[in-house]
């Protein structure tokens, strides 16, 4: 099972943030697109991934965000990206990528299940 993360931030992470970020970790890891447009997977040189972010959603009820993530919420924090990354080495890298995401767009990264 990957480890399950979330941001919450004051705008959408868009693609140039995902290169942002890897390249902040890794000049070498690259990007793919997965599921239509639906995702993008960072990956290291051998194509392993290492964290796949799905497309940013808004939402207009704090309370289930506050809810769901055990965390009280700034009033303009109103955008949630799921990402997964996976066990191991791989996935320690992935969130190490998904921290650098966060801070790209000043959000806050939570971590949904153990590492």
């Amino acid at each position: 099972m990957p480890r399950e993360l979330v941001i919450i931030s004051r705008r959408p992470v868009d693609l140039a943030d995902h290169l942002v970020a890897a390249v902040e970790i890794d000049p070498n890891l690259g990007l793919r697109t997965v599921w239509n447009g639906g995702g993008t997977q960072v990956c290291a040189v051998d194509g392993t991934a290492l964290l796949t972010v799905l497309r940013t959603k808004g939402f207009d009820v704090a309370d289930d965000v506050e809810r769901l993530l055990g965390a009280s919420l700034a009033a303009d924090q109103v955008f949630w990206t799921e990402l997964y990354a996976p066990r191991g080495p791989a996935g320690a890298v992935g969130t190490t990528i998904a921290q650098a995401l966060a801070a790209t767009v000043g959000g806050t990264l939570f971590q949904r299940s153990d590492p």
